[in-house]
């Protein structure tokens, strides 16, 4: 498991982890001075032994190991609000697959509606998730769980030349959209966004909204996906052709 810090560190020094890591190092873990343990700060990876351990945990940082790095592909999920856990599998799930930023859609077939501070807590609640889900598998950044906004926000807010992918139930990659494939023969991208609806789909407005913003309306086949299983397959896909989960070296 890694230990994130907020500020940049170098060998040598003695560090402080965030109160929550201290908590779960001496209370659940319950390890002790002279422990080492992994930690990670501005996207290195270090070895640290623990020097403190209490309700503040310090820890030397001992040497600078090999890490991996991030995916070439800067790769945004727009994942539609899902009931219950079905929105935590795909949040923890992105994370792994290598996604850098998660944008929580309020869509016009969301069954979920989420303002004011019922919105805070859900937020909080996913960026736990994701912050674990990054620490388990071995990146060396965390993952921002945006606010929930609107789709036309949401895409207002994506980085210059991002290409915008949304898999929808009524391409057929002819008359309608495109087969995704056929997208992901191009070059591969910078960065790249991934619309995924709730539980209802995407609505034909809302499919009209992103092609005008320059999305490309794909379909996934034939088969009718859960909204957990449509983001997850879309995100490994994407992942595979531009990004790094294919094995080859970048």
């Amino acid at each position: 498991m890694r230990f994130f810090l907020e500020d940049a560190a170098a060998v040598g020094e003695e560090v402080t982890l965030s109160p929550a890591d201290s908590r779960h190092l001496s209370r659940v873990l319950r390890r002790a001075v002279g422990d080492k343990i992994t930690v990670v700060s501005a996207n290195r990876v270090f070895d640290a032994e623990l020097v403190q351990v209490g309700d503040t945990v310090r820890a030397r940082l001992l040497a600078e190991l090999a890490a991996y790095s991030e995916a070439p592909l800067d790769l945004i999920l727009l994942q539609g609000l899902a009931k219950g856990e079905r929105m935590e599998i795909v949040i923890q799930k992105a994370v792994e697959l290598g996604v850098s930023r998660i944008v929580p859609l309020a869509l016009e077939r969301s069954v979920v509606r989420l303002a004011g501070e019922k919105a805070a807590a859900k937020r909080a609640r996913w960026q736990k998730i994701a912050d674990a889900a990054a620490k388990q598998c071995g990146r060396t950044r965390l993952v921002e769980i945006a606010p929930v906004m609107g789709l036309a926000e949401a895409l207002s807010e994506l980085p210059p030349g991002c290409r915008v992918l949304m898999p929808w139930e009524e391409a057929d990659g002819r008359e309608t959209g495109m087969a995704l494939s056929d997208v992901l023969a191009e070059a591969a991208p910078a960065a790249c966004a991934v619309i995924i609806g709730p539980e209802g789909g995407l609505s034909p407005a809302e499919a009209e909204l992103a092609a005008a913003r320059g999305a490309r309306l794909v379909t996934l086949g034939k088969r009718i996906l859960r909204t957990e299983t449509a983001a997850i397959a879309a995100l490994a896909i994407v992942m595979y052709q531009w990004g790094d989960l294919n094995g080859r070296e970048v």
